[in-house]
């Protein structure tokens, strides 16, 4: 295993984190907003730069239900992040104030709104790959092979953690940021800054968990079909 792709999941999951703590950002004040989702654009460039193989060799992938998956995650997560950093320009009041351009309301709509897109299309994304970063995972911390009891107890596992995401969802009303919508759901970090975290990361992993249960799904029917 090259220590090279260990440092890319080091940059990725932090990247991700990064985008989480940016969402905070009643929390922080704006130029730490504004420095922290720098600081996440570059290190999505750099994820970019090391899988430009990938974009070049785009229209010679194969088109089975996988690779479709992947294409459409990839490129989903590409136009959201690329409406948030127009967004991100348009309205910056500190590390890019120098720029001769402005955004309104509309911006500040989107900008949200391509905000949260990304959060929940990166969880789809690492479901696409999870064999990966799990055989990558095994490896560092020596797992033996799977066996009937673990399998059934990490299945559990995850379906806890899809419910917490779901009940997140709810508590945060990520469905009208997706849409959109106007949403009445602010939170008071003086009240709880943790629960704030805790509630994101559970909507996280429970959108990861049901992605990782419905790869499985598709997995055991091929399975038994063949």
């Amino acid at each position: 295993m090259s220590p090279f792709f260990v440092i890319r999941l080091v940059l990725d999951f932090t990247a991700a984190g990064l985008l989480l703590a940016a969402l905070a950002y009643w929390w922080l004040d704006n130029t730490s907003h504004e420095l922290i989702g720098t600081g996440m654009f570059i290190l999505l460039l750099s994820h970019n730069v090391f899988n430009r193989r990938w974009w070049a060799r785009l229209p010679k992938v194969a088109r089975g239900k996988p690779s479709f998956l992947t294409i459409a995650s990839n490129i989903s997560i590409a136009l959201a992040m690329a409406a948030l950093l127009t967004t991100s320009l348009l309205m910056s009041r500190s590390v890019f104030a120098f720029l001769p351009v402005r955004g309104g309301q509309t911006a500040r709509e989107i900008h949200i709104l391509a905000a949260y897109w990304p959060f929940i299309l990166a969880a789809v994304h690492l479901g696409l790959h999870w064999s990966m970063i799990m055989a990558v995972m095994g490896k560092l911390l020596r797992v033996g092979p799977p066996d009937a009891i673990r399998t059934a107890a990490l299945r559990g596992v995850a379906g806890a953690i899809a419910a917490c995401g779901i009940h997140g969802m709810f508590v945060m009303g990520i469905g009208d940021r997706l849409v959109g919508r106007p949403s009445i759901y602010f939170w008071d970090f003086q009240e709880s800054t943790a629960g704030f975290f805790l509630h994101h990361i559970a909507i996280l992993g429970g959108v990861l968990a049901l992605r990782i249960m419905r790869l499985s799904g598709l997995e055991g029917r091929v399975g038994c079909g063949g």
